[in-house]
């Protein structure tokens, strides 16, 4: 990523794909963003961005390497491999951008103090998955299939026969 990009794209403030880190931040304090992000549309990690915009770079020796390994391989689950740049401000202001795109194992979640907590991103902030987020997510990542489970209080008194003869003869073409 160019300069010029980064420049632009931080000018345009957090939003819902664009988040600033400090970069001493703790590892789940990362991983929540990066799960965040998987979780939704993807988005970037701007490190060594303060939240009002202004640049204090980055300062930790093997950013990439603890990023990768320590945040992605011990704090996120299933595993993630976000894409990692530097890019030089200027002779003193190194940035770090981390893409994350968006996940097809979903739910993506945070594993920490013996919890596995599922985050979302809404607007500039990520929160909490809701029970209803929670399902859609594992609905999506393929871990939870609607249409085969019951319906409660239900017999077969309450199916339409006419729709029913309508489904089969005219959608999936099966003469009854």
């Amino acid at each position: 990523m160019l300069k010029n990009e980064v420049l632009e794209i931080i000018g345009n403030g957090e939003n819902s794909e664009v988040e600033f880190k400090r970069d001493d931040l703790r590892p789940e304090q990362i991983a929540k963003e990066i799960v965040a992000f998987a979780n939704t549309f993807g988005g970037r990690l701007m490190i060594g961005v303060e939240d009002d915009g202004s640049l204090s770079g980055i300062k930790r020796q093997g950013l990439q390497e603890w990023i990768m390994d320590t945040v992605c391989g011990r704090y996120v689950h299933p595993a993630i491999n976000p894409k990692y740049e530097e890019v030089k401000i200027d002779a003193n202001i190194r940035l770090a951008i981390v893409t994350v795109f968006p996940g097809i194992s979903k739910p993506y979640v945070l594993m920490h103090n013996n919890r596995e907590d599922i985050y979302v991103r809404s607007g500039s902030v990520s929160k909490l998955a809701t029970r209803e987020q929670i399902i859609r997510l594992s609905e999506s990542g393929g871990l939870l299939h609607v249409e085969i489970m019951p319906v409660p209080n239900t017999s077969f008194k309450n199916l339409d026969k006419a729709r029913l003869e309508n489904y089969f003869r005219d959608i999936i073409k099966d003469p009854v």
